[in-house]
């Protein structure tokens, strides 16, 4: 980049707000045009309110371009959001069949450019701040998109190609990771489950215990005719002060079984398959809704859905380790539905 122009770069980059004006016509003139103008376009070939097919205005139109190399540039106000405009300039693109659009405001210049199998708003090649224009790397990617001996030659379809390509891998990568975590939070999802149902059995125990005590502690004073109530002493121990949940966060609450009942999505005693990636008709459980667990068919034993889950998932080889799982999300009725779906029609119906 020579010296003259590099200072001239810089000065738009520092510009101040006060400097530039508040309207999308001084964002326009005072940067977007200058930085075209420095990218090897004449003003003449610059088309001020073009109108769409459809009807739209588009800012800038550049002219004296190759057909599929396109480019039009929409600006908006100093502090405009630019998010509020996506859909507008995704329809402009489509209807002049933009190879680039551009998108600025006051602080930032976005580069898109539609890109295959990838929604439009996914398609964003480049979000530059105007501050940083005068970095070499960032000009670099301005020259290399958007200049017109580039366009003219039609290089700039090779770096759209290579983008497309880092964003697709990048895009891949997020759902690897994505896919990953979600597994290892349903795990522990899975385990507050079971250790929720082990709260649950000792709860009962405690229960079963306090009525245990008051039957045989009248039982004494009843062999000696006086009545236990007659002392106005507690008939039961005294119970513990439940600690509130921490605010804010909390999960889904959990469906029992009883509950899918109870809303006529499933059946007591009715066959559940087990599911992962295809359906294992012999691998099948009959609801125990009494005691929120199904019964396997191969063994007669009764597991909780989360349990015989893991265990069917470590069998047939898609699990290595002992983290829990999500069990509703691994059985299916015959009629094709999986119980996570079940559970979140009861979340809905209940205000969950």
């Amino acid at each position: 980049m020579e010296m003259q122009m590099k200072q001239a770069i810089e000065r738009i980059a520092e510009l101040k707000r006060s400097d530039i004006g508040p309207t999308e016509e001084n964002v326009k003139q005072k940067v977007v045009v200058p930085i075209l103008e420095f990218l090897g376009h004449k003003r003449e070939s610059l088309e001020f309110e073009y109108r769409t097919r459809r009807g739209g205005k588009i800012d800038i139109f550049i002219r004296n371009v190759p057909p599929d190399c396109r480019m039009i540039i929409d600006t908006k106000n100093y502090d405009e959001n630019l998010n509020n405009h996506i859909e507008q300039i995704k329809e402009y693109t489509f209807d002049e069949a933009a190879l680039l659009t551009i998108i600025a405001n006051g602080t930032e210049i976005r580069i898109y450019s539609p890109l295959r199998g990838i929604a439009f708003e996914r398609s964003l090649l480049y979000s530059i701040k105007r501050q940083d224009l005068s970095k070499e790397s960032v000009w670099a990617i301005l020259s290399n998109l958007l200049h017109i001996q580039n366009l003219q030659s039609r290089n700039v379809l090779k770096k759209i190609e290579e983008r497309e390509r880092q964003i697709k891998d990048a895009m891949a990568n997020e759902d690897l990771l994505t896919q990953e975590y979600e597994e290892r939070v349903e795990g522990i999802d899975s385990d507050i489950e079971t250790k929720e149902e082990e709260i649950e059995g000792l709860r009962k125990q405690k229960e079963s215990l306090a009525e245990e005590l008051r039957i045989k502690t009248s039982e004494i004073w009843a062999a000696l005719g006086l009545p236990l109530d007659l002392f106005k002493i507690p008939a039961h121990p005294p119970q513990m002060v439940r600690v509130a949940p921490p605010p804010g966060g909390a999960k889904a609450r959990r469906v029992s079984l009883r509950e899918l009942v109870e809303a006529g999505l499933v059946r007591d005693g009715q066959t559940l398959c087990f599911y992962h990636t295809r359906l294992f008709q012999d691998e099948q459980a009959e609801i125990i809704a009494s005691d929120n667990k199904v019964r396997y068919k191969a063994d007669g034993k009764a597991y909780s859905v989360s349990e015989l889950a893991k265990v069917l998932l470590i069998r047939h080889g898609f699990k290595h380790d002992e983290h829990g799982v999500a069990g509703p999300a691994y059985w299916r009725t015959k009629e094709g539905q999986l119980l996570r779906d079940l559970n979140e029609q009861v979340r809905k119906q209940h205000g969950y």
